[in-house]
């Protein structure tokens, strides 16, 4: 069973190319253009059944070759611009990502993919106006060209669906942490900080709320949705639907880290910062069979693996 991971040296992706790789009779081929992911993650040298290539999915050129000479069963596309900061001060280069999602489809349809999984985000669901967040109730709203790219995904998915019969499944990822996150992400933003005794900064008063799913419960879901054969030409928000303030999620690491860190406030974000997050996640849990990691006990487990947090 050949499966292709687009982004595979992104935090999510590295860790989704590995849980496939270790299933029985897989072979997983991760690509990635290395603009901002870290070859690192994939820990080669530790999965054998992981390949790689270094190739742009928005090139039409690089990734057809990879489909036609790897035939891939099933594609996991995660490959994308990422982060609120760089995706706001970047919007061309996040619009570039539709090219890479037209891509992929046409090379899925014309290969013969069985299945298409499609990293879309909770940004697509803007300031929203219901809680908890359903993935058919809530009105996607978001006017951000990083969430407006991740619904034309979503559009497109639909529409080779109906037009050539190419399955999918939508993931609406929330805010996913773990060991190997980059740094420009709150959690570990926070934690480096913290480690180093650095003042910790906050857009706002810090009242504004997240949700934070460790990444092991993202990945086993998502898995649990592929192995099962599940949320088939379907929408899944994947996170976790306790929600913190940015303000009480910087004492906790604060605490947790031992650190002599202050917060420190400043002018909240032009665009992009939500006041709000949480998400329904009936199918996620459906999907687990379990209780989600609360996100003390995530934190203790980032600490315990330094590997990425200080580098």
């Amino acid at each position: 069973m050949r499966i292709l991971v687009t982004g595979g040296a992104g935090f999510i992706p590295s860790a989704i190319a590995i849980r496939l790789a270790s299933l029985p009779g897989t072979e997983v081929l991760a690509v990635d253009n290395l603009s901002t992911g870290d070859l690192r993650k994939l820990e080669l040298e530790k999965h054998p059944q992981v390949r790689f290539i270094k190739c742009d999915v928005n090139r039409f050129e690089d990734i057809s070759s990879v489909f036609y000479s790897f035939r891939p069963e099933y594609v996991f596309h995660y490959a994308a611009v990422v982060g609120v900061k760089r995706t706001t001060d970047h919007p061309v280069q996040v619009l570039h990502d539709i090219d890479g999602i037209r891509n992929v489809l046409d090379l899925c349809k014309n290969c013969g993919v069985k299945r298409v999984f499609f990293s879309s985000s909770s940004e697509v669901y803007g300031e929203p106006v219901e809680f908890p967040q359903n993935e058919h109730t809530t009105p996607l709203n978001s006017k951000l060209p990083y969430a407006i790219v991740k619904n034309i995904g979503e559009a497109f998915l639909r529409s080779y669906h109906h037009e050539y019969g190419l399955d999918y499944t939508v993931f609406r990822f929330f805010n996913t942490y773990g060991p190997k996150q980059s740094k420009d992400f709150v959690v570990s933003k926070f934690i480096r900080a913290a480690l180093k005794g650095e003042d910790i900064t906050i857009y706002g008063d810090g009242s504004q709320t997240r949700t934070f799913c460790f990444i092991d419960d993202n990945i086993e879901a998502s898995t649990n949705a592929f192995r099962r054969n599940e949320v088939v030409n379907d929408v899944a928000n994947i996170g976790n639907d306790h929600e913190t303030s940015i303000l009480e999620l910087a004492h906790m690491v604060i605490e947790l880290t031992g650190s002599s860190s202050r917060t420190v406030h400043l002018p909240p974000l032009e665009v992009g910062d939500m006041t709000r997050r949480k998400p329904d996640i009936a199918r996620m849990r459906a999907l687990l069979g379990r209780d989600l990691l609360p996100l003390r006990k995530g934190l203790e487990r980032v600490l315990a693996d330094t590997t990425f947090i200080l580098d």
